[in-house]
């Protein structure tokens, strides 16, 4: 019962955090060298926010929870989504933030620090704590590199079309640039610029695979502990 309740806060606070991060980054974005609010919709870090936001806020209506189908699904979202949501917090804080300077991004203002660390944050302890569970089938792991691959094709396409994503540059990261000193294939050049796009969306996949192996996991040992 206690981490019944202890769970419930949690998605309260994923919600809260999400809906004010996304609010004022959609407030600030013109402040944020973004041409309209709207471009920020184009963004990996956005996009996972409100999916696990809104899987959480799902969470909480009565109508899933007196559905057991229903719910058992949500818990499927629930885990793509928390893969998604944490590649985006590992990937700004290690990748992203120490090179933002160079854009003159802000990497640590309100809605940065909501969207990139609090709400990943509360998602991962989500996982550990809520006692909901079902156990996860092996297609449920290759579900979990969904979201980023469609991001990583749709993404592409946009920026080889050299589609603005709000800040005048055709692509969303510095590791998507198409059209960087190293290009698509090539190695070497100043940091971040040290290897082509190709090897780092190969990379990030399989970081996403073995991310999404690794909840997997925990998903059978927490469900065979709770089923003794």
């Amino acid at each position: 019962m206690e981490n019944i309740k202890k769970s419930k806060l949690i998605k309260i606070l994923i919600v809260v955090a999400t809906v004010i991060g996304v609010a004022l980054s959609f407030i600030f974005a013109k402040s944020d060298g973004y041409k309209n609010w709207h471009y920020r919709l184009l963004y990996f870090t956005l996009q996972s926010n409100l999916w696990i936001g809104i899987t959480a806020f799902l969470y909480l209506l009565p109508a899933f929870n007196r559905n057991e189908k229903l719910k058992a699904g949500l818990y499927v979202c629930k885990y793509i989504f928390t893969v998604s949501i944490t590649v985006t917090g590992i990937v700004f804080c290690g990748l992203l933030a120490p090179f933002a300077h160079k854009d003159g991004y802000n990497a640590f203002n309100a809605s940065s620090v909501l969207l990139h660390a609090v709400v990943p944050i509360l998602a991962i302890i989500d996982y550990f704590v809520d006692e909901y569970r079902v156990e996860l089938e092996r297609r449920h792991l290759f579900y979990s590199i969904l979201p980023p691959l469609i991001y990583f094709v749709i993404a592409s396409v946009f920026c080889l079309a050299r589609v603005d994503f709000g800040r005048g540059d055709p692509y969303p990261y510095f590791f998507m640039n198409y059209y960087s000193p190293v290009g698509v294939f090539g190695v070497g050049g100043e940091p971040p610029f040290v290897i082509g796009t190709a090897y780092w969306i190969i990379i990030f996949l399989a970081f996403v695979l073995t991310l999404g192996y690794v909840y997997y996991r925990l998903n059978k040992k927490f469900y065979k502990i709770k089923n003794k």
